[in-house]
């Protein structure tokens, strides 16, 4: 008798664990961006990123993410050489100057599904990012390349916040492919950038 209620309780368990709705993913990602200093005269430049997240999707219609990024932005401005040691004689004395930005990144998004139909949804997204400053490199014709780094860095965090729409897949029952182009944006920074930033992103569920 003992017996069969260990065998019956194990049953029980393990159909318990089969029909439970798993709520936790892991995924991977991978981002292109065209990115511009905001303040000045500046041209768009490609720049990429990518990272791991763990996903937290209780409901149906929307889910969280939080991971750690890498991003990589680039633009040209045109701005005056301080930065290299130039004092400007007149107020028209400004050059182009390209600017490097590699940073990590530790973003908070909300994703909101309003429609589905059969395995496709659309996704609206919104995000708020830390970003920590690895490097900033500036280069400028006439005076060559200039990296800050550290406590050569005014400040080394920025905060970003982005929007986003796009296309999710479910390719599996615990599968899924997301994908959606964001408008991202610098709060604050020494070099605040702009980006519309396409992202590609794997999701599976682990729990």
């Amino acid at each position: 008798m003992f017996k069969r209620a260990i065998y019956l309780f194990g049953f029980l368990l393990v159909s318990v664990a089969a029909q439970s709705q798993i709520n936790v993913y892991m995924g991977g990602s991978l981002q292109g961006n065209l990115s511009w200093i905001r303040g000045g005269e500046s041209s768009l430049k490609p720049g990429f990123g990518g990272g791991v997240s763990l996903i937290y999707w209780e409901y149906e219609y929307w889910f969280l993410k939080a991971g750690i990024h890498y991003n990589q932005k680039n633009s040209t401005i045109l701005d005056y050489g301080d930065e290299f040691g130039a004092i400007p004689e007149d107020v028209d004395d400004k050059i182009i100057i390209t600017s490097r930005e590699n940073s990590i990144g530790i973003p908070l998004t909300f994703y909101f599904r309003p429609i589905e139909k059969g395995p496709n949804s659309m996704l609206i997204t919104g995000s708020l990012e830390v970003n920590i400053i690895a490097s900033m490199k500036e280069s400028a014709e006439e005076y060559g390349d200039i990296v800050f780094k550290g406590k050569e860095l005014d400040k080394l965090t920025k905060t970003n916040v982005g929007i986003g729409a796009g296309y999710q897949r479910q390719l599996d029952k615990y599968q899924f492919l997301n994908i959606y182009p964001s408008f991202n944006m610098d709060l604050r920074g020494d070099r605040a950038f702009n980006s519309i930033m396409l992202t590609v992103e794997f999701i599976f569920g682990i729990y």
